[in-house]
């Protein structure tokens, strides 16, 4: 069962995707069931279980939670009966995020499950990064969020695995529908409320998915070109130690890497 673990809709601020219309999108592509996972709120949750009886697939109400170490996918048995964030985490001192710790540790004492949302991704405003070692409860890591770059995703497969946690897909869809299903989870068994949902995810019944042919990203290209021209200065800088030390390179004498043959002249 492919499930799209990771799509924003209009109760995002700055998101206006359309709940339906996005689950037709989650239908056109093939999937089997779509989570709606909205920044610090739930309260749409009634609302996304009535989009079950307009459709096959399997529909589940979930947040987006943001901390000062990362944003977390958080889902609970049923979500309708869980206060909303502010009231369940508190409120922070200053006006700061919510501690990524205390965040975790309430929703798997609620009995939910706490997933790290592209833990690499520096476009978030606090990044996660490697503080995810220091944090215990987490249930998985998404390793495939079909809207982040290459290297954003393989550093989170990599965390989960020295973590010993399930990798999850979603596409972490926000800005078109045309997102929605470019990256999936895969259950081993079908789910079909928050409560299976939550369940096959603590077992570690789910594999991460990416979907189709990945998006091609302009700063993965701009990455690409910086890394070689880093690479060539730092080989003509070693070109010019080597000069400064007497140019043994051109003879027979220099020996070690990148000597260009014995006489050097050819």
């Amino acid at each position: 069962m492919l499930v799209d673990l990771h799509v924003h809709s209009n109760l995002t601020p700055g998101c206006r995707l359309d709940p339906a219309l996005a689950l037709e999108k989650a239908e056109a592509v093939g999937l089997d069931g779509i989570c709606f996972t909205d920044r610090d709120t739930w309260k749409g949750a009634k609302a996304i279980h009535a989009l079950r009886e307009t459709t096959d697939l399997a529909v589940f109400a979930g947040a987006e939670i943001a901390t000062d170490h990362g944003l977390y996918l958080v889902f609970f048995p049923d979500p309708e009966s869980v206060p909303e964030p502010a009231e369940m985490f508190g409120t922070p001192p200053n006006g700061a995020p919510w501690s990524a710790r205390h965040v975790v540790d309430t929703v798997r004492a609620r009995g939910g499950v706490a997933i790290a949302a592209h833990p690499y991704d520096r476009n978030v405003e606090r990044p996660a990064g490697d503080y995810l070692f220091t944090l215990r409860g987490l249930t998985a890591v998404e390793g495939y969020a079909g809207t982040r770059r290459s290297n954003v995703n393989e550093l989170a497969i990599e965390a989960a695995d020295h973590l010993s946690l399930p990798v999850v897909g979603g596409s972490a869809a926000f800005d078109g529908y045309d997102q929605v299903g470019t990256a999936a989870t895969l259950f081993r068994e079908p789910v079909r409320d928050e409560a299976e949902l939550v369940a096959a995810l603590r077992a570690g019944h789910v594999w991460a998915v990416a979907i189709g042919k990945p998006p091609k990203f302009v700063g993965d290209e701009l990455a690409l070109r910086d890394r070689e021209r880093e690479r060539d200065e730092r080989r003509d800088e070693r070109g010019g130690r080597d000069d400064r030390r007497g140019g043994r390179r051109r003879g027979g004498g220099g020996g070690g890497r990148g000597r260009p043959g014995r006489g050097g002249r050819r």
